[in-house]
């Protein structure tokens, strides 16, 4: 028998452990990472699914263990929707239950977007490669929905971050329509090619270059021009501030333009003076209704005034100045100006994924460039907490990283490192946000606080609860004895919400209130106004002992709830009302907040909470970004909700309107419909192009909807503005909305330049939209509906297409595009660019013409003052001057190598003998099925034209014969008595019998959109 000695038994423990130690990092050594989505049309039982393919290869040596370790990753969509059993808060497998095992793998979701994939069988030879069949619903069609890092953990704890997954190659390309595609009509998702662009192009137009965007309300060109140096090198030009109150004004000036100070007037008349004027300077008719912001900018050779009502109007007329000084010569003029709307506001979203306050400073800077005036920085939501305010919470909300009970921080999310580093980790000292305040205020921008009192607010209440159980002083905003329903299927845990009906919660926001005020006062700046960014969670109110101490116990009771829901919110903004009175402080929130929740009898999203009755004495601002929602009608004599119509029934009752729709001002979706570019998408919106985020009226009632004709049968034309029937009025004596929103979500731009890019140059559309109303807008309003002919002598079934008429001023909208975009193109992106601020720039624009005379190559550009490349053998770009016979890599560079460092251009493939594109493709045959649905729907209209006819001449028929008969009888008086139906009721027969069934339509396209059984004048009620 053998003897084993300490030594040696000490020996065998050490070397077991060091080869456990070793798991993680031989996994991620050896483990290569391989994921593709293969399609978006699978069908998993009678449910729609997506279907992607996960590929581990190992590429060692050895063999990999078949236990030992867990794989974890963050996937955007949701994995195995089938077999996930949501109260149980697990997957189990078919048909007996048990864990879900697949190719060796036991699959967890744990929450949010995490899973983790635990060996238990799941050993790799070397060299062998093993396929995960992964199906999520819904649809996934970027290459950005996927994450960075993910990374493997052993049994000894020890974590790596796999290095295949550091970035987004180890995800595979999106090249067919299965991939590429939402459904199957989808037009909107599919990636243009370079002929597409070209198809597309507008030339420049020249005579810009001393434009202004936004477009000044007046700009007086001396004639002939008399351009004049301004610079800091030459002309010995000074900067004097007549008012104390304009020395940061002035001060700023000067870093911009490196142009010295003078305390005074200096004796030297080459000065550029700020002053301040009365208000009756600025006449309303010249200058526009935000007279605190309006300005006046006078150039002559040896004196330059900037005047304004106030700092405000000054620091507005310094950024159209800073413009024109971009190419150092400026022409003598004189420019009236001000802004449409006093609200021009940016929503960044820093919780989701953190930026630091340099980063932050950049995107202050771009809107400051063109007059946008309110940026509402999102302080907290599920993913991460940016603000410490003394309670201990942001030290553990405020990072990610593999803590799976969360008591050192959040569960990472979002391709966070594991370890609690890198990007979109971190949060602002007080002292850094206060900075940030007085940074913004310095250049017109004021920052408003966004908070989440309600859902999405995970964060906060994880935050808030480690850092009570550590032993700080805190307000617990988690109760776990409240058996309420599971309030997020992402998050098993039932904390991402905030209870509106426990008195912890109202507690909690004097709490964020007066810390809020508190650094605001330090930075010597009033807080003045606080946004909520999300709605309460009716699940976790229905069933929650806070709310009902009684429990509903059956589907009578539970209607009883829901009934109730309103009103116990309509308490709850009493009571912030009360509180924001108190401390002087205006209350914001989405347009979600400020409507009742719908309960299948009284109220619906489109009762108002009355202005009057919570909060009377300070002003109230609604952010409405709901353009696509619509409840169909619930009865014959009610109408269709529209819940757009918000806006104006908000402003009606006293709140201060933005208007936000979402497919005009959602700047973290792409500029294309690209799989290869950055940037989030949604059902509704796929893209926003330069051009979408121009082409829209923010001022309208009626217009920049999101709605399918088909959704919306005859009520909304092609141009997205409703019929007018539809659209609510204002009431007496409102004219106008109050502002605009752009917003930014950064659940998929953990780095800020791509933010930037995202932003530049469509914030300079936005600005625009925002300052200046152009005449075209007029032309986008209510539509006509379809009137039938009046005299008609026979019954007729209606037209085909009974949509809504309207004729916008397309020609108007198209030269003032190509004016702006010239401007942009000449000056504003080399502007903005020599900032270090980074700007997008499309793929080119190429096609070949066939003609009798030989084949023409045509080539354009994003911006003016460039030509295509092409990638010759070398790797080196190269003018493309000929045809290329073959596929070639091209892209746009500006003609002069100095520019080139400023930013690069995006590159494609282009193939010169393609006859139609992709986009063509799906565009015919959407066109050639809508041809064939309106060609057999014409014949069947004809048919019942015909048939209607035909009883229409039996009846008469009949009739005639009857009345005959009468006479005969000699009781021809009294033919009227028995006369059968006309044709004109059968006629209308008919017609009722189309409409019935466009309402069916309607409803089968919206099943679950709203609430029926409620008459429209009950369901706006206010003052609930």
């Amino acid at each position: 028998m053998w003897k084993l000695s300490v030594g040696g038994l000490v020996g065998i423990i050490l070397c077991f452990q060091y080869a456990h130690s070793q798991v993680a990092k031989t996994i991620a050594r050896d483990l290569d990472i391989k994921y593709a989505v293969r399609t978006n049309f699978a069908m998993v039982g009678r449910a729609p699914h997506s279907v992607a393919e996960l590929t581990l290869t190992n590429t060692g040596n050895t063999a990999l263990p078949e236990t030992g370790y867990s794989l974890f990753f963050c996937h955007d969509n949701f994995l195995f929707p089938v077999s996930y059993q949501e109260d149980l808060a697990k997957y189990e497998a078919a048909p007996y239950g048990g864990p879900l095992i697949i190719e060796g793998y036991d699959v967890n979701f744990l929450h949010g977007c995490m899973y983790e994939f635990k060996a238990v069988g799941a050993g790799l030879q070397p060299k062998e490669s093993k396929n995960i069949t992964l199906y999520f619903q819904p649809f996934t069609v970027s290459r950005y929905d996927s994450f960075r890092n993910w990374y493997v953990r052993d049994n000894a704890n020890n974590i790596e971050v796999l290095p295949d997954t550091v970035n987004l190659d180890y995800v595979g390309d999106f090249k067919t329509p299965l991939n590429q595609l939402r459904r199957t009509d989808d037009l909107q998702s599919v990636p243009k090619e370079p002929q597409d662009r070209q198809n597309a192009y507008v030339p420049f137009m020249s005579g810009v270059l001393y434009d202004v965007t936004p477009k000044p309300r007046e700009q007086t060109v001396n004639q002939p021009v008399n351009l004049i140096d301004v610079t800091a090198a030459k002309g010995g030009w000074k900067i004097a501030a007549t008012d104390p109150t304009l020395d940061t004004a002035r001060d700023y000036l000067a870093s911009q333009t490196k142009i010295k100070t003078a305390t005074a007037a200096p004796a030297n008349p080459k000065t550029i003076e700020l002053n301040l004027k009365p208000a009756s300077y600025f006449p309303t008719q010249v200058y526009g209704p935000v007279t605190d912001e309006a300005y006046e900018l006078k150039i002559t050779p040896n004196k330059i005034e900037i005047n304004g009502a106030s700092p405000k109007g000054v620091i507005n007329g310094i950024h159209t100045f800073i413009s024109q000084q971009a190419w150092r010569e400026v022409p003598e003029q004189i420019i009236r100006d001000g802004p449409r709307f006093p609200e021009r506001a940016l929503h960044l979203d820093i919780a989701s994924n953190f930026y630091q306050p340099a980063e932050i400073k950049k995107v202050i800077d771009l809107m400051a460039l063109y007059k946008l005036n309110r940026l509402y920085l999102q302080l907290w939501n599920n993913h991460g907490l940016r603000l410490d305010m003394g309670l201990g919470a942001a030290q553990i909300a405020g990072k990610r990283c593999h803590d799976p009970k969360e008591e050192m921080c959040l569960f990472t999310q979002l391709g966070s490192n594991p370890d609690g580093s890198g990007l979109g980790n971190g949060y602002l000292t007080p002292t850094q946000f206060k900075n940030l305040i007085e940074y913004a205020d310095d250049r017109g921008v004021m920052i408003v606080p966004s908070v989440n009192v309600g859902d999405n607010a995970r964060a906060m209440v994880v935050g808030m609860e480690g850092a009570i159980k550590s032993g700080k002083q805190g307000i617990s905003l988690f109760d776990p004895t409240d058996e309420d329903l599971r309030i997020s299927g992402r998050y098993p845990g039932k904390d991402t919400a905030i209870n509106p009906c426990r008195p912890e919660t109202m507690q909690f926001v004097n709490y964020v209130l007066k810390s809020l005020k508190r650094i605001y006062s330090q930075a010597g700046i009033p807080l003045s106004r606080l946004h909520f960014g999300s709605d309460f969670n009716t699940e976790q109110m229905m069933t929650s002992k806070h709310c009902f101490p009684i429990a509903p116990r059956n589907a009578t009771e539970l209607q009883a709830a829901r009934s109730k829901l309103t009103a116990i919110k309509a308490d709850f903004l009493a009571q912030l009302g009360a509180l924001f009175t108190r401390e002087n402080v205006d209350i914001s929130g989405t347009v979600d907040f400020f409507t009742g929740f719908p309960d299948n009898e009284f109220v619906s999203r489109m009762t108002i909470m009355d202005k009057s009755k919570r909060y009377p004495n300070i002003s109230a601002f609604a952010i409405n970004d709901d353009y696509m929602r619509f409840n169909p009608p619930a009865g014959p004599n009610s109408r269709m909700e529209i819940y757009a119509n918000r806006a104006q029934l908000l402003k009606n009752n006293g709140y201060k309107v933005l208007v936000s729709p979402p497919h005009k001002t959602k700047f973290d979706t792409a500029y294309e419909p690209d799989p290869n570019a950055p940037g989030d998408y949604s059902v509704a919106t796929r893209n926003v192009s330069l051009r979408e985020a121009f082409a829209w009226v923010p001022n309208s009632r009626c217009c920049n909807l999101n709605l399918a004709p088909e959704q919306v049968a005859n009520e909304v034309t092609k141009h997205g503005c409703l019929a007018s029937t539809l659209c609510d009025p204002f009431a007496d004596g409102i004219t106008s909305f109050d502002g605009t929103m752009a917003t930014i979500d950064t659940r998929k731009l953990p780095n800020i330049n791509t933010t930037l890019q995202l932003l530049t140059p469509r914030l300079f559309s936005f600005a625009e939209r925002s300052w200046h109303e152009a005449p075209w807008e007029a032309s986008f309003t209510a539509a006509t509906p379809y009137q039938p002919p009046q005299a008609q002598n026979q019954a007729m079934v209606p037209p085909l297409d009974v949509s809504p008429t309207l004729n916008p001023d397309f020609t108007g909208l198209e030269e003032d595009y190509q004016r702006f975009r010239s401007i942009i193109g000449a000056k504003e992106v080399m502007r903005v660019a020599s900032k270090g601020i980074p700007v997008f720039c499309s793929a080119p624009g190429a096609r070949v013409v066939r003609q009798p005379t030989g084949d023409k190559l045509e080539t354009s550009c994003m911006y003016p003052n460039m030509k295509v490349y092409v990638k010759n053998n070398m790797g080196e770009f190269e003018e493309m001057k000929t045809i290329p016979t073959t596929n070639v890599t091209i892209k746009c560079q500006y003609y002069l190598p100095s520019f080139r460092r400023f930013f690069e251009c995006y590159e494609q493939e282009f193939n010169s003998n393609l006859d139609k594109t992709p986009y063509e493709h799906v565009y015919d045959h959407i066109q050639q099925r809508a041809e064939a649905m309106r060609r057999e729907q014409e014949a069947l209209r004809i048919r019942n034209q015909q048939n209607i006819m035909e009883m229409a001449r039996r009846q008469a028929a009949q009739q005639a014969a009857f009345l005959q008969r009468q006479q005969q009888q000699g009781g021809g008086q009294q033919g009227g008595a028995g006369q059968l139906p006309g044709a004109a009721q059968l006629a209308g027969a008919g017609q009722q019998g189309r409409g019935q069934g466009g309402a069916r339509r309607q409803g089968a396209g919206q099943r679950g959109a709203g609430q029926a059984g409620r008459g429209a004048q009950q369901r706006r009620q206010a003052g609930r």
